[in-house]
């Protein structure tokens, strides 16, 4: 094997993988990382722009503008908080409660196109094994914990 070949295939797979889920969400009007953060909102519920941003692990300025740019498509709301009158609470709005629901077939798609291009055991080895290398890489899914009840209340 050439050097760095095992991770040029992971980046370069990675890559076009994103391209094909960004063709899919196209016509939904919004592009893959907007995506996870509606899944994410609809997964842990009303939430802070900072627990998002803990949660992606990106700074709280950059969710700030990606909570902008979903308000300014109609695909969640903002409004004060009621226990804490200095911070936002972040819930999705009836349309962005639809659009997560076009968005986990769009990612159905996507897991039916690697399953036709690798079969169905290849397919089941891949996401075992990029599971397994995401979380050896310290990677999570933006509240899982809080789906399986690890996390306690803000």
């Amino acid at each position: 094997m050439k050097k760095h070949q095992l991770f040029h295939a992971l980046l370069h797979s990675a890559d076009l993988l994103e391209r094909r889920l960004t063709e899919r969400l196209a016509p939904l009007g919004v592009r893959p990382r907007q995506a996870r953060v509606l899944v994410a909102i609809d997964v842990i519920g009303p939430t802070s722009q900072t627990v998002l941003a803990q949660e992606f692990d990106i700074t709280k300025g950059s969710m700030s503008t990606m909570i902008d740019r979903l308000l300014a498509l109609g695909l969640v709301q903002r409004e004060k908080s009621e226990t804490d009158r200095r911070g936002d609470v972040v819930t999705l709005s009836p349309a962005g409660g639809r659009m997560v629901s076009d968005i986990h077939r769009a990612w159905q798609d996507i897991d039916s196109m690697i399953e036709a291009m690798l079969g169905s055991e290849k397919q089941h080895l891949l996401a075992e094994l990029s599971s397994e290398l995401k979380t050896a890489l310290g990677g999570k899914i933006p509240g899982e914990a809080r789906a399986e009840g690890s996390f306690g209340s803000d």
